[in-house]
């Protein structure tokens, strides 16, 4: 009798496994963010010369972390509102210790145009404002804390000093004398392209809050939106 052949067993032919994608999802920062809106907006609670608390500080970080801009960069330079910082390290680590107070820093912003006032007092500094003012627009993006990040880059052109009709508010604007002229000039000198471009950290427009850098001195500045 003949052998027969061993039977050949074909296998079936493998089926292509789909590729998943998986997106990596943004962090929440829904509890991050209320605590620091909650914090910010008890103005009466907080100096920025004293630094924030520590646990306020991890919720800014995770904020930053997440790398939201809401809108992007050209709707962030669009931020029409009365702004408080409320977080500034590189004051704490530099003006305090020399008993340099520096409470409250305020900047508005209205049609591409910002203004800023901040009031500086201490031992050896008298109790006064220093104000600028000038033009905040989109600008290229840059590596920051290890990611690529929008930014804006505010164009201050006009400084002067002073305090208005009370000591708790600034001048509206400098006026025509020699003082005034000289205060402009040294501080048209002093504000170059070099420090005049902030990637933004994150934004979020409903709740008011922006973290952007100050890169000279690496340092990560918080501020919400008064409301009403």
């Amino acid at each position: 009798m003949r052998a027969l052949a061993p039977s050949r067993v074909v296998a079936a032919p493998r089926r292509a496994r789909k590729s998943r994608c998986r997106s990596t999802p943004r962090p929440d920062v829904a509890a991050p963010l209320q605590r620091v809106v909650e914090y910010a907006e008890d103005e009466s609670s907080w100096e920025l010369h004293r630094g924030v608390p520590s646990e306020i500080q991890r919720d800014i970080d995770a904020l930053i972390a997440s790398a939201r801009v809401d809108g992007g960069i050209d709707n962030a330079v669009r931020g029409d509102g009365d702004w408080r910082v409320f977080a500034a390290p590189h004051i704490v680590r530099l003006a305090t210790p020399l008993g340099v107070l520096f409470h409250p820093l305020r900047y508005v912003i209205r049609d591409g145009t910002i203004s800023s006032d901040v009031r500086h007092r201490g031992r050896f500094v008298p109790d006064g404002w220093l104000s600028a003012s000038g033009t905040v627009q989109a600008a290229e993006s840059r590596v920051c804390e290890g990611m690529v990040r929008p930014a804006c880059r505010i164009g201050f052109d006009t400084f002067w000093v002073g305090a208005g009709a009370s000591a708790d508010e600034p001048r509206a604007g400098p006026g025509s004398g020699v003082v005034d002229k000289a205060i402009n000039a040294v501080g048209k000198l002093g504000f170059v392209d070099a420090i005049a471009t902030f990637p933004v950290l994150f934004y979020d427009e409903r709740a008011g809050v922006v973290i952007f850098q100050f890169p000279p001195l690496k340092s990560n500045i918080a501020a919400f939106r008064r409301r009403g």
